[in-house]
């Protein structure tokens, strides 16, 4: 304790960009005194993981390494952490001894214009939010997508497999060998984003589709450039739908939209070297990080070591196995090839892991498997071969999953027959994707959906530490409607004439200063309301929010998700019969007459 605390001074004393916080002290001691309490905080999922391609030691000189640590959910920072060798090694030694599991570290350190909160360990999601009701009781099976839902991926080192695989592509198609030395962030961008891919930009709706925030490549947009182009008139009002808009609707989608940025602000800065248009630059972009899917890419570093890039949860054969034995069809539907899914799967569940599914369905190709009712189906043999089947009827259907329970390919119609489902309603389906998951699964088909959402952990954590500038923001808000009553209440007695005229004039000087009074109350607000967006994240903010209201992503979950969580395995916490209840709906009118819960509270 005494040497660590000597060593911590010591880096106050010596490292020009600031000290080191106390928790991150306290961490770093229990790692070297190998505490099983200091083991467990590294494994805790809200912070860094540290990996030995996700720290790079930069130098070393005066006894010191110069350490920089990758992105932390939703805050980040490039400035190295300068650590005395011997902690360098201790922490070191503690990442080698657990090559299983992913060993993560907390980064303390502020860059500027962030805030200083912290995940709080003692915050978590675990809980299955419901935005409209379900009784699992109804439910005869249970559907899993397989990446980024059975399958949580490591963005610090999985992403960089797609991103560094389309630098390789995007240099074959043309673009200039500089473009090599783009950096590739897992964290500046967030789900629910929209592309612009005619004029080069990335934009923030609320859920009115109102542009909140904008960038043009990596250069944010003014307030007067961004309503210039997205707040016209509303016969020329852009739907921000394709072709000429996309959606990043997964975390598979933030390669593209990092690469989209990177590679608009280079042709800005140097349009001889790009001729292509922008639009042109993310067909390519898209194109270049397929290819990394397909091409083996991704798929053979997996294979090596799929411990590097996949975090694995040992709840998960819990929850599956809970589901079956409370009576429901277990089964995964995924885009992935058999080939991957083998793989992803024996790590994460074993050898036999299709003994706990009733059924697997690869290469699916959603969201066509959804939309196309003539998409042939094929069985998948356990040597790996396709055999092309007829399903007809549910004795075909029954005889096929005889033969063989993995198959690759056809529709929502062999997945009912399949199940034997009478209705879609009797089908829960858990996912990532907004599009392909959930929002197609739900209005064409009417099956229950579940979204997953990671950043919910990181966004409620956040959010509890940050509860008295909410309340600041709350109060100055009642103060600014109550300045607006009082104005109001003036300016319809001026109107009136219900006073003399020396009232009068006394009322417009009350009216003035009033109107002060407001504009000074509008400044302290827009402070908070810009503290509070930096706390979330630097550029976009809240992912649930885009200004006060409700942004557009957050709007389709709660339009398309039955159910959300943070993670798959949360389900381990439901028994298979559970009925989940929506909270009531409320509507300004019930919050001013005191019906909701929010307005109870604030009697209290």
């Amino acid at each position: 304790l005494a040497s660590t605390a000597m060593a911590a001074r010591m880096m106050r004393g010596r490292t020009p960009p600031r000290r080191l916080p106390l928790p991150t002290v306290l961490l770093l001691t229990l790692v070297l005194l190998g505490s099983d309490i200091g083991a467990l905080a590294l494994r805790d999922r809200a912070a860094l993981r540290l990996t030995d391609t996700s720290a790079h030691v930069t130098s070393c000189a005066s006894g010191y390494f110069s350490l920089t640590l990758p992105r932390k959910p939703l805050r980040s920072t490039r400035r190295p952490l300068r650590v005395p060798c011997p902690l360098l090694c201790a922490l070191h030694s503690q990442v080698a001894a657990s090559e299983e599991e992913a060993v993560q570290a907390q980064a303390a350190t502020d860059v500027e214009g962030w805030s200083d909160v912290d995940a709080d360990d003692d915050v978590s999601c675990t809980d299955v939010l419901c935005n409209r009701a379900l009784n699992m009781k109804q439910i005869q099976a249970v559907g899993f997508d397989m990446d980024y839902t059975l399958a949580e991926y490591i963005p610090e080192t999985f992403d960089l497999l797609a991103y560094d695989g389309a630098i390789i592509k995007l240099k074959t198609m043309g673009y200039p060998e500089a473009i090599g030395e783009f950096r590739y962030d897992p964290y500046k961008y967030q789900r629910g984003l929209v592309i612009d891919k005619k004029r080069g930009n990335l934009l923030k709706l609320d859920r009115h589709k109102y542009v909140k925030v904008a960038y043009h490549g990596l250069r944010r947009m003014s307030s007067e450039a961004r309503k210039s182009i997205y707040a016209q008139s509303f016969e020329l009002q852009p739907q921000f739908t394709p072709p000429d808009y996309a959606t990043v609707d997964t975390a598979f989608m933030l390669v593209d939209a990092t690469l989209f940025c990177q590679l608009v602000s280079y042709k800005d800065e140097h349009p001889d070297e790009i001729q292509q248009s922008y639009e042109l630059i993310y067909k390519q972009v898209r194109r270049a990080v397929d290819l990394c899917h397909c091409d083996g890419a991704i798929k053979d570093a997996v294979a090596v070591q799929p411990s590097k890039y996949i975090w694995r949860s040992p709840e998960l054969p819990r929850m599956l196995t809970q589901l079956r034995r409370g009576g429901k069809q277990v089964f995964i539907l995924t885009n992935s090839l058999f080939d991957y899914t083998d793989l992803v799967m024996r790590y994460l569940l074993g050898s036999d892991w299709l003994s706990y599914f009733d059924l697997v369905i690869c290469g699916a190709r959603k969201p066509g498997f959804l939309l196309d009712p003539y998409l042939p189906i094929f069985q998948v043999r356990p040597d790996g071969s396709l055999l092309n089947i007829e399903m007809g009827g549910a004795q075909h259907a029954r005889e096929a999953l005889q033969a063989s329970r993995v198959f690759q390919g056809g529709n929502w119609n062999h997945l009912h027959s399949l199940l034997q489902l009478k209705t879609g309603a009797g089908l829960l389906y858990v996912g990532d994707h907004m599009y392909s998951d959930i929002l197609r699964s739900k209005r064409t088909l009417g099956w229950r959906t579940l979204l997953i959402v990671p950043e919910l952990e990181e966004e409620m954590a956040i959010a509890s530490k940050l509860g008295e500038l909410q309340q600041e923001i709350d109060e100055l808000r009642a103060d600014r409607s109550e300045l607006e009553r009082r104005c109001n209440a003036l300016t319809m007695s001026i109107i009136n004439e219900e006073s003399n005229g020396a009232a009068v004039q006394e009322a417009n000087a009350e009216l003035a200063s009033l109107r002060r009074q407001q504009a000074e109350l509008t400044l302290e607000l827009t402070d908070a309301l810009t503290r509070q967006h930096y706390a979330f994240h630097r550029q976009w903010g809240r992912l649930f929010k885009a200004g006060h209201q409700n942004s557009r992503w957050a709007q389709q979950v709660q339009e398309y998700a039955c159910l959300y969580t943070s993670r798959v395995t949360n389900l381990v916490h439901c028994a298979p019969d559970v009925t989940f209840h929506a909270l009531s709906d409320e509507m300004p009118h019930d919050r001013a007459l005191g019906y909701g819960a929010a307005a109870k509270k604030e009697r209290q």
